[in-house]
């Protein structure tokens, strides 16, 4: 931290250098080939299983917030207003609500019978010390007209995220039907009944549970109150048929994709979610985190818009996987091929290498360049490290004889040629 000078009115200190905001996260993927294989993966994984990608605003009116979360007294503290402009509004602590929201002010059901969506972006809120938590999320999320077999194949879009990162060996996926809304309302009056006797060894917050939402009592991380749930009902004994039928297609569906699961009847997913209920888990050594939770969001589209479009998706942590990546000792290669890396040396021939940069992009084929004093040595050595199989390099003498340096990277073979053939020895080479 550099040193503090005084403002003008002596009363405030301003630090010589600036860093970020305590809590703050950067994203630097150029050098750090985690955050790197994390973004590349989940852009390909949202890619193959027809996952569009939703940008969202990181403002949202505060109300959004407050309908999201009404059950949740907890989150509302949490959120970070914005100062004086026309509505009141916050940054958004979880994308998963500008997402829906997304989806019923655009009218995009009238536009489209099924949509599938992909995000990720930071997400900003007070931590319990007033401080910033971030996290960068990211989710997967269905609209409109669709089965148990598309669920299932969200699910194992985020299965194969899980897999293509190197973590699904300590990935767990436990599942579970919380039933509709109607299930949902016997089930947790027989459950109020069932734990009314046993309150006073519950907690604070199990005990606001029971007045409200009986089922957040599962979500408590209190090891007390979850063994007086060991005998408790579970909610699959109240679901009717079309929910049992409903789940049974959806568990068969996940083994016909090879996905493996573990029924969990005491798991719970949050307010505003019913039907299925899934959550993935890590365990690292001897602790387990969770990455993420998914479900059916009716509930929680009633809340935002007032109608019940019918939604189902997953919201996880970017962060935390990238974090796994880095507790497991994951070494990724850098997900990057170019087919050509071009080296120019000196102000002639960067300038000539423009050129070739343009007739080569032309015909599609990627290019690395790197415009600057690096000597021949250092580029050579970079290109390696872009899987670049070819190099093209031009000096002083090649840029004014219109003249080209064909290298094979992996044998260090070269050869020159001429400028007005290298695009098509290139495409000889690269086999197109």
């Amino acid at each position: 931290m550099g040193r503090h000078k005084k403002t003008s009115s002596g009363s405030a200190y301003i630090p010589k250098k600036i860093p970020a905001l305590e809590g703050a996260l950067d994203i630097i993927s150029e050098t750090d080939a985690l955050w790197e294989a994390v973004l590349k993966k989940l852009t390909r994984v949202s890619r193959v299983y027809g996952f569009n990608r939703v940008e969202t605003p990181l403002l949202e009116d505060t109300y959004l917030y407050e309908s999201f979360y009404q059950n949740n007294a907890a989150a509302v503290p949490a959120l970070l207003p914005v100062g004086e402009i026309s509505r009141p509004a916050a940054i958004r602590p979880s994308l998963l609500p500008s997402v829906l929201r997304g989806y019923y002010q655009n009218k995009i059901f009238d536009k489209t019978p099924l949509s599938k969506w992909y995000y990720s972006g930071f997400a900003h809120r007070r931590d319990g010390k007033k401080n910033i938590a971030s996290d960068y999320e990211f989710g997967f999320e269905l609209f409109g007209s669709f089965n148990h077999l598309a669920e299932a194949q969200l699910i194992g879009a985020v299965w194969e995220l899980l897999q293509s990162l190197g973590l699904g060996g300590g990935a767990t996926l436990e599942i579970n039907n919380i039933g509709q809304e109607s299930c949902q309302r016997t089930y947790q009056e027989n459950l109020r009944d069932y734990l009314s006797g046993k309150k006073y060894q519950l907690c604070d917050a199990c005990n606001e549970s029971l007045a409200s939402r009986p089922l957040n009592v599962f979500r408590c991380a209190n090891l007390d109150c979850q063994a007086l749930l060991a005998e408790a009902p579970t909610i699959l004994d109240f679901l009717d048929q079309e929910s049992h039928k409903h789940f049974t297609n959806i568990l068969e569906a996940l083994d016909e994709l090879g996905i493996p699961y573990q029924l969990n009847p005491l798991y719970a997913g949050p307010d505003g979610h019913s039907q299925t209920n899934f959550i993935i888990k890590y365990k690292h050594k001897e602790e387990t985190t969770v990455i993420g939770e998914g479900g059916s969001h009716d509930g929680l589209m009633q809340y935002l818009c007032g109608k019940n479009y019918c939604s189902f998706g997953f919201a996880g942590s970017a962060s935390l996987l990238k974090e796994l990546l880095e507790a497991s000792k994951t070494e990724v290669l850098r997900d990057q091929r170019n087919d050509v890396f071009l080296v120019p040396l000196g102000e002639l021939a960067s300038k000539k290498s423009l050129r070739l940069f343009r007739d080569l992009i032309a015909e599609r084929i990627s290019v690395y360049d790197h415009f600057g004093q690096s000597g021949v040595k250092n580029q050579l050595k970079q290109a390696s490290v872009y899987n670049a199989p070819i190099a093209l390099i031009m000096g002083q003498k090649e840029a004014m004889d219109e003249m080209v340096i064909l290298r094979d990277v992996k044998s260090g073979m070269q050869e020159v040629i001429s400028y007005d053939k290298i695009v098509a020895e290139v495409k000889k080479r690269l086999g197109r």
